[in-house]
């Protein structure tokens, strides 16, 4: 692969797993995307009285598990087997899951 934002992307998480500033700084940088996802969930009439924090906890709660399944479809990037998408991209799906886990758990 020779897309160096890719490779700057794939470091950016290796650089998460790895230690904890890095890993608060790429929270930081994905806050809006989780906040915007949970104020989606939140409009909707059958969650109006959860409150949005709780959405936006939810939220994060696949974000560990996230960051390895990505490192290891990274690594199948970075080899040419898969092709290639950002972190925010595939983080989405995670996100949207964690919230419909907590939703459901409510029922």
């Amino acid at each position: 692969m020779n897309n160096q934002k890719y490779k700057e992307e794939f470091k950016k998480i290796e650089d998460a797993l790895q230690n904890e500033q890095s890993r608060l700084a790429l929270k930081i940088e994905l806050k809006p995307l989780v906040e915007s996802i949970a104020d989606k969930y939140a409009t909707h009439e059958s969650t109006k009285e959860i409150p949005r924090s709780k959405l936006i906890q939810a939220g994060w709660a696949n974000f560990d598990f996230a960051l390895k399944k990505y490192k290891e479809a990274a690594d199948l990037m970075l080899e040419g087997k898969k092709d290639a998408f950002y972190f925010n991209t595939y983080f989405t799906w995670y996100i949207r899951q964690g919230i419909v886990e907590y939703l459901n758990s409510l029922k």
